[in-house]
């Protein structure tokens, strides 16, 4: 779950909801009467016991994360669901590598100006770890402006710039626009990203890359910062990153430029001119990085409710990540991150789906599988391992509706579909919105970033399966609009990835209970539909979708 609360008025990757603040053809089929109705005290009872200080914030391969594990497994067996995992079991093995890396860990910089050595925590944050991110001797360094290719945009900081084996300097955020129509205008895109530039620094051969103050971006809280980073980082076992990635300090970015054409006064006025180049630095970097490493198998938990019909054989699946940070740094004397809201109670509320829908009279159309992943916070470890590794075919699986957080402020009068406008499963939100008398707003424009690329549906979406993320809107009972954005922002300042996201917080569980009745109705809606999803013409994932069909995954 990401948030961002610097978009009101992050250890990476993880509301991995970066909606920050909240955030069809064929005969459908209403909701069947009976089979009982969400129990908000069941709500509260999965909520308490999985944000409890007992299991420790649920980092993955921890004890409070196994406990975590049988607790779900126990109530998934109680409702009479069928075990999904490993040799009949509940549970998916996920193996995992863990990287912690020795704090003051160097990061040397030579140039003409000499060497400066930057020590891990106080000069830089490391985004990779691990031995395989060594750099032995000097590697020259390269600047790339904001460091994205973007066709779309007809916009590439790579134009002309040789950047194989050596490391990538650049820029936090993206070009700054007023049009909507280019880089989303103000409001951020997935290029903004430090994932995003990783990724296209090393489609071009770069060894790494180093990210910089923007003059343009609010400075970030470097003591939050290394809260952020300070757990331990996991990557699946069989993809160890083997590059270097790291986000510089301010006071500390300026020797990356000693020497250079342009220095970083110079490359920040090019960015407020709208007029930034890319260019050869004169620096080289080296790295011997100290780490405590561990391999370890963590589990991803699964269960299936079996359809009763021609189409029983595909599948909707439900997912709601299990883990969160654990233990960590403390804040104000507490070091147990709980993860109430982010994502004990959307762990709560789907095991509450599991139920409502085992109890009704009739089974659905299509199978229902339930996934609760781990290692969401790292980079969404646990979907990707079962991408890699399904329990059912990926081809037969016709929709994603992933639970990642849940109302617990107030009663709402709106939701929002993150993802809604991506595939047809917009139009099937807006019909159980209406049967519940809700209506449908719009994102609001306050996300970091793209805010359906973070959290598990991203995972789906990106081998075809058309996915979706609900949340409450703006309108609560007695609260304007105006006023549930200041509560959210408030939560996202003081709560988000923080000790404080604790039990001792307001829930309002009617809220929750609302939440999942909705989402109750919307996972049998698809289950009953003769029609799958299908995504809208030109999306890119349509075209994910054919392939993972060819491939029979």
């Amino acid at each position: 779950m990401s948030f961002d609360s610097r978009a009101l008025p992050k250890r990476q990757g993880a509301f991995r909801l970066a909606v920050a603040i909240l955030v069809g053809v064929g005969a459908a089929v209403a909701a069947p009467p009976g089979g009982g109705a969400v129990d908000a005290e069941a709500l509260r009872r999965h909520t308490f016991f999985l944000g409890d200080d007992a299991v420790e914030g649920r980092a993955p391969g921890t004890p409070g994360a196994e406990k975590a594990a049988r607790y779900i497994a126990g109530e998934l067996e109680r409702v009479g669901l069928k075990a999904l995992g490993h040799n009949g079991s509940w549970l998916q093995d996920v193996p995992l590598h863990g990287t912690t890396p020795a704090e003051g860990t160097p990061l040397v910089v030579a140039s003409e100006c000499g060497s400066s050595t930057l020590r891990l925590g106080e000069d830089y944050l490391l985004f990779t770890g691990g031995v395989q991110t060594l750099i032995p001797r000097d590697v020259p360094l390269v600047f790339a402006g904001y460091g994205i290719v973007a066709p779309e945009f007809d916009y590439n900081d790579y134009q002309g710039l040789n950047v194989e084996g050596k490391v990538v300097v650049v820029l936090e955020g993206e070009p700054d626009a007023d049009d909507p129509e280019y880089f989303a205008g103000p409001q951020p895109t997935v290029y903004s990203t430090a994932e995003a530039k990783q990724r296209i620094a090393l489609s071009r051969g770069a060894r790494g890359s180093l990210l910089v103050p923007s003059a343009l971006e609010p400075p970030r809280d470097w003591v939050g910062l290394r809260r952020e980073f300070a757990f331990e980082h996991l990557s699946l076992a069989y993809s160890l990153p083997r590059h270097l990635s790291a986000r510089i300090r301010p006071a500390a970015a300026a020797a990356l430029f000693c020497g250079a054409q342009w220095d970083l006064d110079a490359v920040h006025q090019m960015e407020r001119d709208h007029t930034l180049r890319s260019f050869p630095l004169a620096a080289g970097v080296r790295f011997r990085g100290q780490f405590r490493e561990r391999d370890f198998f963590a589990s991803n938990v699964v269960a299936l409710l079996p359809g009763a019909s021609e189409l029983r054989d595909t599948y909707v699946l439900v997912s709601a990540h299990y883990d969160h940070l654990g233990v960590g740094p403390p804040v104000a004397g507490d070091r147990i991150y709980n993860g109430v809201i982010d994502n004990a109670i959307g762990v709560a509320g789907t095991l509450e789906i599991a139920r409502v829908l085992a109890a009704r009279p009739a089974p659905p159309a299509r199978s229902i599988v339930f996934l609760f992943p781990t290692a969401e916070e790292e980079g969404l470890l646990g979907s990707l391992y079962y991408l890699d590794h399904p329990l059912v075919p990926v081809h037969r699986t016709v929709a994603n509706v992933n639970v990642d957080g849940l109302a617990h402020m107030a009663t709402f009068a709106d939701v929002v579909g993150v993802g809604a406008d991506k595939s047809t499963l917009g139009d099937t939100l807006a019909r159980v919105a209406a049967r519940q008398g809700l209506e449908v707003s719009e994102i609001p424009p306050l996300a970091r970033a793209d805010p359906f690329a973070f959290s598990d549906q991203a995972a789906f979406a990106e081998v075809g399966v058309p996915a979706l993320l609900v949340n409450e809107g703006l309108h609560w009972s007695q609260h304007t609009p105006q006023e549930a954005l200041v509560r959210y922002a408030e939560w996202g300042q003081t709560r988000y990835h923080q000790p404080s996201d604790d039990l001792s917080q307001p829930l309002d569980f009617e809220a929750t209970r609302q939440h999942v009745e909705v989402l109750a109705d919307l996972v049998w809606e698809i289950a009953n539909d003769s029609e799958p999803p299908r995504w809208h013409p030109g999306r890119p994932e349509a075209l994910a979708q054919l392939r993972t069909r060819a491939e029979g995954r």
